[in-house]
């Protein structure tokens, strides 16, 4: 299961949510009529309340996303999704990301051609 590039949709009428691009893998032991697709769009459930909130948050504010922060399995075996409201970076912070990583980078290199010798 990989969540790192999911993120949550919230429904222009405020009733639901759904989770978008999270891979769930195929189940091993199940045959092939039985599979399911792997990143197709899932369904929250939500009541409808908690969905209209994060619906007014997500519109009114832009750059603010719903991000799936934890997955877990309940005592049904059911997958559940610990959400998150969250702010995207802006140009500033990106910058500073990509700054950062060059100089780790470089340091690297350089330890990799000092001890080569």
């Amino acid at each position: 299961m990989n969540i790192r590039d999911g993120f949550v949709k919230a429904n222009k009428n405020g009733r639901s949510c759904s989770l978008m691009n999270v891979h769930i893998g195929k189940h091993s032991t199940a045959g092939e009529f039985f599979q399911h697709e792997e990143r197709r769009p899932r369904d929250l459930l939500l009541h409808k309340q908690e969905a209209r909130k994060l619906l007014q948050k997500t519109d009114r504010q832009p750059g603010m996303t719903i991000v799936p922060l934890k997955a877990y399995w309940s005592d049904q075996n059911k997958v559940k999704f610990e959400i998150g409201l969250c702010r995207g970076k802006n140009v500033r912070d990106k910058r500073q990301d990509i700054q950062e990583r060059e100089g780790k980078r470089e340091a690297n290199r350089m330890i990799k051609n000092f001890n080569v010798r």
